[in-house]
């Protein structure tokens, strides 16, 4: 009896003690994740978020669910009282597909991912960017790439609306695309509100491997393609393009993408130029097939660009894809140079097969925008599109931005603001003008027609007198209502097109 009694002793102090090591030690709560942070051939890098600190968490990982491997995870960094971890899966094949999970006492779940294909040269990406302040379209759009069934996924950045915000990475990012990264690697270059509040802090912290914030440039392999994440912020630091030029060189894939955040080509929305200088020569002469951008919140591709007296085969297609969720931007329409462009949410999806590159623009309802052909064969490339030279490009954006500024005076009906353009040229070729008020505009504003010629390699100023016609209402940021337009008819090398120009502001002299 007194024995008897002594067990039910023990087993009560048990109990107590478990009790009350469980009520000192709660379980450790995942925040996020997981995601896969890089693809890899042979190894995985998968990454979660505990809402408190525990060294004993391990992930179990096989090509079946009995699981059969097992690491650790390693203990990155803290932010926000949230601790972030990181599980290295090793000794994997390529281009097989592996089931993981984390262990006792988290979730039991099972999740799958597929390992690179090392040297493959059959596999398809999906392209994006600015997903940012709209989780509802963005979760429509990683749903659409589910149905295309891409390899990896390259964003153009924007993720968030302020990149020092904790809770937004969890609100606009991780709360939306959660499952899509669990199981496809998602890659993305540094966006201007990443930068936002921390100099890109939590973007290393989250999406990253060992890139200093300052210098957040970086390449992988996958397959037989190459893929370079340019930093926006230093379109001619030295460094960024040694690097850049050594990388490349090394990288020895037939395909080769970059990818970063601003266009060094686009013509809707921010009408951005970044790096225009110097890295579309360096993107020619690497021989980089395709550029991504983000930033303005559209869709554009530009016709195939050669610098001229160069081997057409180098030239080079930059392709505008910011349309992921941010609120969109106006479109532009330059028959002579774009291929197609559109104010509308999307994503890419590019297909590899061999020789054969396939590229496809979709709307977030499934429907198709706009696609094109690469063929790269012995070194050489051709083009489903016809191909435009360098000198045509630069001097067809500098117009677009000379007709797309703002008034620095208000047009009245009886004494006229003067509107002053820059021109430059970058051809070779004489291009003869006209610049008149568009079509919209007409019945509000007043103006002479301009005919002129724009002489080749010259820089020209253009005045113009405008009146208006009838009231206009002016934004405290300078919205012009009625809008007020500009359109352009030129001739180049016998070729006449027409560009419009963007909606036209008013900005007042700084006193």
């Amino acid at each position: 009896m007194k024995k008897i009694f002594q067990n039910i002793l023990w087993i009560i102090l048990f109990i107590l003690f478990f009790f009350s090591v469980s009520l000192s030690s709660p379980a450790q709560k995942v925040l996020a994740g997981p995601w896969l942070v890089r693809p890899g051939a042979t190894d995985m890098i998968i990454r979660w978020e505990f809402d408190h600190k525990q060294p004993e968490g391990v992930v179990e990982y096989g090509r079946d669910t009995l699981g059969g491997e097992k690491t650790k995870l390693i203990f990155r960094e803290s932010r926000k009282g949230s601790f972030l971890y990181d599980a290295k899966l090793t000794g994997l094949k390529p281009e097989k597909k592996y089931f993981y999970r984390l262990s006792k006492p988290w979730e039991r779940r099972w999740y799958s991912f597929r390992t690179c294909k090392d040297h493959e040269d059959h596999f398809s990406f999906v392209a994006m960017g600015d997903s940012r302040s709209n989780p509802r379209i963005f979760s429509k759009i990683i749903k659409e790439t589910e149905d295309v069934h891409p390899d990896l996924i390259i964003s153009m950045g924007d993720l968030v609306i302020k990149g020092s915000n904790y809770d937004e990475w969890h609100r606009y990012f991780f709360d939306v695309a959660g499952e899509e990264l669990a199981t496809v690697p998602f890659v993305s270059t540094l966006g201007d509100h990443e930068t936002e509040g921390d100099n890109g802090e939590l973007f290393r912290y989250f999406l990253c491997q060992q890139e200093p914030t300052e210098k957040l440039w970086f390449s992988f392999d996958y397959g037989n393609a190459h893929f370079i994440s340019l930093d926006y912020r230093h379109p001619e630091d030295t460094a960024m393009i040694r690097w850049f030029k050594k990388d490349i060189r090394e990288a020895g894939k037939k395909w080769n993408f970059v990818f970063m955040h601003r266009p060094s080509y686009n013509l809707g929305g921010h009408r951005s130029r970044w790096g225009r200088d110097i890295w579309p020569d360096l993107f020619q002469k690497y021989k980089v097939d395709i550029v991504f951008a983000g930033h303005s919140h559209i869709y554009e591709r530009f016709y195939p660009v050669s610098k001229a007296g160069e081997n057409d085969g180098t030239a080079v297609t930059y392709i505008t894809t910011g349309g992921a969720g941010a609120e969109l931007y106006e479109s532009v329409n330059a028959g002579s140079i774009l291929a197609f462009s559109r104010s509308v949410n999307h994503f890419i999806d590019v297909k590899i097969d061999g020789d054969i590159l396939e590229m496809r623009a979709i709307d977030m309802d499934g429907y198709l925008l706009d696609s094109c052909r690469i063929i790269k064969k012995n070194g050489e490339k051709k083009f489903s599109d016809r191909i435009i030279s360098r000198e045509m490009l630069n001097t067809i954006t500098e117009l677009h931005a000379a007709i797309s500024g703002s008034l620095s005076a208000i047009p009245l009906a009886s004494y006229p603001a003067r509107y002053e353009l820059d021109m430059k040229s970058y051809s070779r070729d004489d291009i003869p003008f006209t610049l008149f008020i568009s079509k919209g505009s007409e019945p509000y504003y007043k103006m002479m027609p301009c005919h002129d010629t724009l002489m080749k390699g010259t820089y020209k100023k253009v005045v113009l007198d405008l009146f208006r016609k009838k009231d206009i209402t002016i934004t405290p940021w300078g919205e012009m209502t009625p809008e007020l337009r500009f359109m352009m008819i030129y001739d180049y090398r016998g070729r006449q097109d027409t560009i419009t120009g963007g909606a036209i502001h008013y900005w007042p002299p700084q006193q």
